[in-house]
C-alpha cells in the first residue's frame, strides 16, 4: 500500500465514521451519549480534514465513501434502532463499527510500504481513535 492508498483509506473511513454517527443523531435520547458521539464525530472530522489536506498536497482529490455505503449506514442504523433505541443498543452498534474499523486500519498499517511519517501518524491516529471510541462506549452498555 502506498501513500495515496493509505490516505484515501483514512479519508474514506473517517468520513464513514462521521456518516455513521450522524445517522444515529435522531435516535439518541441520552444526552450524555449524544455529547460523546458528537465529540467522536469532531475527532473524525479533524482526521478527514487532515487526510484531505495531505491528499491535495500530493495532487490527489480525496474520495468520499460511495453513495451505497452512506445509504446502507443510514438504513442499518435506522432499522437497528427502531426496535431498540436504547443507549446500550446504540453503544453496541458504535462498538461494532469501530472494532471492524480498527481491524481494517491495523491491516492497512501493516500493508503500508511508504515511509512518510506524517501519513503513518495520521493512520495511527485513526486507529487509536477507533479503539478509544469503542472503549468509550462501554460505559453505555
Amino acid at each position: 500500500m502506498n501513500d495515496i492508498e493509505l490516505l484515501q483509506y483514512v479519508h474514506e473511513t473517517a468520513e464513514m465514521g462521521i456518516e455513521g454517527l450522524n445517522s444515529l443523531d435522531g435516535q439518541v435520547r441520552d444526552d450524555s451519549l449524544r455529547r460523546v458521539l458528537s465529540q467522536q464525530g469532531a475527532e473524525y472530522r479533524q482526521i478527514a480534514d487532515q487526510a484531505e489536506r495531505l491528499l491535495r498536497s500530493l495532487g490527489e482529490e480525496p474520495r468520499d465513501p460511495g453513495l451505497l455505503a452512506k445509504v446502507s449506514a443510514e438504513v442499518m442504523s435506522t432499522f437497528k434502532t427502531l426496535a431498540d433505541p436504547s443507549a446500550s443498543n446504540i453503544a453496541e452498534m458504535v462498538i461494532q463499527g469501530n472494532t471492524m474499523g480498527a481491524t481494517k486500519s491495523t491491516r492497512h498499517l501493516g500493508d503500508y510500504a511508504g515511509g512518510n511519517r506524517e501519513i503513518r501518524n495520521l493512520a495511527e491516529r485513526l486507529l487509536h481513535t477507533e479503539e478509544a471510541n469503542a472503549a468509550q462506549m462501554k460505559q453505555f452498555l
